[in-house]
């Protein structure tokens, strides 16, 4: 499971510079702060318990993320009343099949998703120093300063090398409805196992990480080999320590 997860969230990070949510219906929320161990984010505490105040800039126009996992993913649509072989899906009614030819294939699919981000992120980033500065601040801590809210998403990955999954719908159905909810897409036959959320509201599938610059910590903690605060090492001289460059943003491992 945790090389699924992994391979998934490098697979998303790579497209969208995105976190991939692990699993996808975590509950996150902007101005979380935790601990991001492998795949999972673990929250800690908030920056509003910490006394840090921000604002939050709300998205307005709703984008669409569309991503398969190349080769090892088989999408097959049907209409009502056509036969699709090698699927389980009914003559009668119109549906689609995925199928999975390689451990953690995906099919990621979310619509209507509004971006939030925390603003003025460089105060965020000063007022995280002054907390490390008094002790306030674990070395492991990072932020959710960013969340992406997806109306609704179609999100399915493969936990083996070969598995399937037939749908049927109550309109034709393609890879570019597969997260509407007016599809009425049901499951119709499963094979293998696999991690499915079909057409689900109120996902936040994808999120931004922001830690304080490592070399910065160990100026202020004092420890310059136990700081695992996600991602790589900085070279950059701990005193380059003002507006943006104080915070770097989280990648998976």
């Amino acid at each position: 499971m945790g090389s699924v997860g992994k391979q998934y969230m490098r697979a998303i990070y790579e497209r969208y510079l995105y976190l991939a949510a692990w699993l996808p219906n975590a509950n996150l929320r902007i101005g979380d702060v935790g601990i991001q161990q492998g795949e999972e984010f673990k929250q800690m505490t908030t920056l509003k318990d910490l006394g840090i105040p921000f604002r939050v800039r709300k998205g307005k126009d709703p984008l669409e993320f569309t991503y398969t996992s190349g080769s090892g993913v088989k999408i097959q649509t049907k209409l009502a009343g056509e036969l699709a072989v090698g699927t389980t899906l009914p003559l009668g009614e119109a549906g689609i099949s995925l199928r999975f030819s390689e451990e953690a294939g995906f099919v990621f699919k979310a619509v209507g998703c509004l971006i939030d981000e925390i603003d003025n992120k460089a105060a965020l980033g000063q007022a995280v120093v002054t907390l490390a500065k008094a002790g306030m601040w674990e070395p492991g801590w990072a932020v959710i300063d960013t969340l992406v809210h997806a109306e609704s998403a179609t999100i399915v990955v493969s936990n083996s090398g070969s598995a399937s999954l037939d749908l049927t719908a109550k309109v034709p159905v393609t890879l570019a409805n597969l997260a509407n909810l007016d599809t009425g897409l049901s499951a119709n036959s499963q094979t293998g196992e696999m991690i499915q959320f079909i057409a689900a509201k109120g996902l936040t599938p994808m999120f931004g990480l922001s830690r304080v610059k490592q070399s910065l910590l160990s100026k202020f903690l004092g420890d310059s080999s136990g700081i695992t605060f996600g991602g790589a090492s900085t070279d950059e001289p701990a005193e380059a320590s003002t507006d943006e460059t104080v915070l770097e943003p989280v990648a998976p491992e």
